[in-house]
Formats: structure tokens, sequence, C-alpha cells
């Protein structure tokens, strides 16, 4: 499973969240809202005007590295699950100039690296742009590396 900050590859889709938890299903044809396996409702991209997340970031590159080491080493300390999970997000859709606000589940404590957030932006905002980009998300593993391009400002 190919990943870059909070975008995911996931079957014929690019998730952007924890695709256990809350987050969205980029497709060819549309946004799923999806919390795990159950649909909370579906966007045409012809309907959608912005993708914004408001998610922690930090400028450290690897975030997920180091918090999973330090849980890693308390559940080892304590000798039991310390329940730490990541806070939720969020991801405001605006659809037809109405938005909406809705939770987006993070793959690990603390924050994205600033640049993966900012490149998984401008890959949305692209998507919402460029119609025949689209069909990309039925094989979207290039996708992240173009997202990796954009974070670094040479996309």
């Amino acid at each position: 499973m190919k990943r870059f900050g909070p975008l995911i590859v996931v079957p014929e889709a690019l998730a952007v969240g924890d695709p256990g938890r809350h987050h969205l299903r980029l497709t060819p044809d549309a946004v799923i809202i999806r919390e795990g396996v159950d649909n909370r409702g579906i966007v045409s991209w012809s309907d959608l005007d912005t993708i914004v997340m408001d998610v922690p970031t930090t400028r450290f590159r690897l975030p997920g590295l180091v918090s999973t080491i330090l849980l890693g080493a308390l559940t080892a300390a304590m000798l039991t699950d310390p329940g730490v999970d990541p806070d939720d997000g969020s991801v405001t859709l605006t659809v037809d100039g109405e938005s909406r606000t809705l939770p987006l589940s993070r793959h690990h404590v603390g924050g994205y690296w600033e640049p993966a957030v900012m490149g998984a932006h401008r890959l949305m905002a692209h998507l919402i742009a460029h119609p025949e980009q689209r069909a990309l998300l039925t094989h979207p593993e290039p996708l992240i590396d173009v997202a990796a391009r954009l974070a670094r400002g040479t996309g």
C-alpha cells in the first residue's frame, strides 16, 4: 500500500485520510465520503468546487516513524496498549458554493509533514480543475508520486 502524507492508495481509488475510519475516496467518477467501509455520501466531481483539509502538520519529514517508535516504546514499558489514538482532523468540501465540514481520520499520532499536505491539496485542486486527469484514479499509485513532486514544488 503506497502512502504519502494523508493520501493512501486503496483498490481503484485514492483515499484521503485513514481508510479504516473517516476518509474520502477519490474515484474517477466521484468523491465518496466514507466512515470505514460505510458510505456516508457521494459528491460528483462536476459539483465540487474545493476540497480543503485541516489536519495537524509538522516540519519534521518522518512524523509517522517517530510516533510509531515512541508509542511502541511506551507500549512495551506499560505492557499494555496505552490507548493513544490520533485525533481526527477535518475536511471541508465546497459543493455548488455550499461548504460542508466532515471529520477526517489521520494515520498516526502527530502531524503530517507540511509539504505532504500541500502536495495533497495541489493534487486535489488539479483533479477538480482537469476532469480528463481523473481517469488516473483507477490506478492511483503514480498519483502519489505526483503529489510528492507537487509537495516539492516541482510538479
